[in-house]
């Protein structure tokens, strides 16, 4: 039996009790969470297991992949080019890209990509699914695509080209992937152990993701939206399916070391919930206060064309909104994983979280039941 590891502020002590009511309900089989406010570390804790049989511990170092967790990490190494002059927001991407005009895309800007206005949410024709981990295959096939709707017109969760789009724009303009200038300008001044592509020698830290299960009575609750979007999931014809199933990856593809070690900026950084809680928490160290205010700004607000309800996204990162809420109030932003995982922060308490499991529950992108009851739990203990 393992226990509860890790450090918690006495304050906070009905977070561990939150934490630990994910295990005991059986939702959770090894998860970390991490709360900073104001710069202090208040939460740091692990528990359970990185295996399905239970042999592995979860331990203080090890990795999880945080899926779209990713996609504001890789927004933050865009901004930080867009304040270096390197790349403007507002320029056509085929300035710096420029086999990326054809097809209806040569107006489309870096601004409308981080903000999934560029209606590339997949591709119109089958891709194999080494595709995936072959970085100049998988542009060279975004260069011949051609938008699902007319750019800057509506908005739709670009879920896996979203990374390719921006890194490649960050690799013609700065001559270094995202994986590269997360490590050395994000990750290193930090002291973050979060990696976007990961070195053969840290693949034994990793936990190994189990897929969601399906509980009684689970699919006949779902609403609406999610109905919607389920409809659509498995048709590659449809900007859902697109999105996520073209290619279709099969199961436990997450588990490989093809995908660990590939470089996938918007599903595959793999790292502790420590990490991403302190890259919100100085976040403001990483990009002029300025900058951070258009970044979490809205962008995009309504209808979701690939998940079917309403969103709302500013720069490459989730905005609360009561129907796919990120953090538990509004002003918060961050992003969720497929799953369950969130990472997040609240900049009137100047609190910054993260929850990361290895157990997936439902759902494409919003943060999961233990997430969110976690961090229901933080916010009992603040005021």
């Amino acid at each position: 039996m393992v226990k509860l590891e890790g450090y918690l502020d006495p304050r906070f002590a009905p977070v561990a009790e939150a934490f630990m009511a994910g295990f005991s309900a059986g939702r959770d089989v090894g998860a970390a969470v991490a709360v900073t406010v104001a710069g202090d570390l208040m939460v740091d804790l692990w528990h359970g297991h990185a295996d399905r049989r239970k042999e592995r511990p979860w331990q203080r170092d090890t990795l999880v992949c945080m899926f779209s967790v990713t996609k504001a990490m890789a927004s933050v190494c865009l901004l930080q080019a867009v304040e270096r002059g390197l790349i403007d927001l507002d320029t056509p991407v085929s300035c710096y890209w420029p086999e990326f005009a054809s097809s209806g895309k040569e107006s489309i800007s870096l601004r409308q990509l981080m903000c999934h206005q560029a209606g590339l949410v997949g591709f119109h024709h089958p891709v194999d699914r080494d595709i995936l981990y072959d970085w100049p295959r998988f542009t060279r096939a975004l260069e011949a695509e051609w938008p699902w709707w007319e750019p800057g017109s509506s908005h739709g969760y670009h879920a896996r080209t979203f990374g390719f789009l921006l890194g490649e724009v960050l690799r013609r303009s700065s001559g270094r992937g995202i994986g590269a200038w997360f490590a050395s300008e994000v990750a290193a001044p930090l002291g973050l152990d979060f990696k976007i592509g990961l070195p053969e020698s840290d693949l034994p830290r990793c936990a190994d993701i189990l897929p969601a299960r399906i509980r009684a009575g689970e699919a006949g609750d779902r609403a609406p939206a999610m109905e919607a979007m389920m409809r659509d999931f498995g048709n590659p014809a449809t900007p859902t399916g697109a999105a996520f199933q073209n290619p279709a990856m099969g199961a436990g593809y997450m588990n490989t070391p093809a995908f660990r070690r590939a470089e996938i900026p918007a599903a595959n950084g793999h790292g502790t919930a420590r990490a991403a809680a302190r890259m919100y928490d100085q976040l403001g160290t990483l990009i002029s206060p300025d900058l951070l205010r258009q970044a979490t700004s809205t962008h995009s607000i309504g209808p979701d064309q690939v998940l079917k309800s309403n969103t709302h996204f500013g720069l490459g990162f989730m905005l609360y909104h009561e129907d796919t809420p990120i953090g538990i109030r509004p002003g918060s932003y961050g992003h969720a994983g497929a799953g369950g995982s969130m990472a997040f922060h609240d900049p009137e308490l100047k609190l910054s979280f993260c929850f990361a499991m290895n157990q997936m529950e439902g759902g494409v992108v919003s943060g999961g039941t233990s997430a969110n009851l976690v961090a229901e739990a933080v916010y009992g203990c603040m005021y």
